[in-house]
């Protein structure tokens, strides 16, 4: 459980949502999607929110555990 914490902690998350980001866009051009903009933009947000969080726990982990 720590070492995924950690990742989480030293992760990039911009890097992250910029990879998702492409990824959706390719998959929603691919598919023939009328608004895949939007349809990005909105799956990238909701990825983005829980890699946010992610990262917001692992923080709070890690120094907990830095304390004890």
């Amino acid at each position: 459980m720590a070492g995924l914490m950690n990742f989480f902690e030293r992760m990039n998350v911009w890097m992250w949502i910029l990879g998702i980001f492409i990824a959706h866009a390719l998959l929603y051009i691919l598919l023939g999607t009328d608004n895949w903009l939007a349809t990005t933009l909105l799956a990238t947000s909701v990825y983005a929110v829980a890699l946010l969080v992610l990262k917001v726990v692992a923080r709070r982990f890690t120094q907990n555990k830095q304390r004890t």
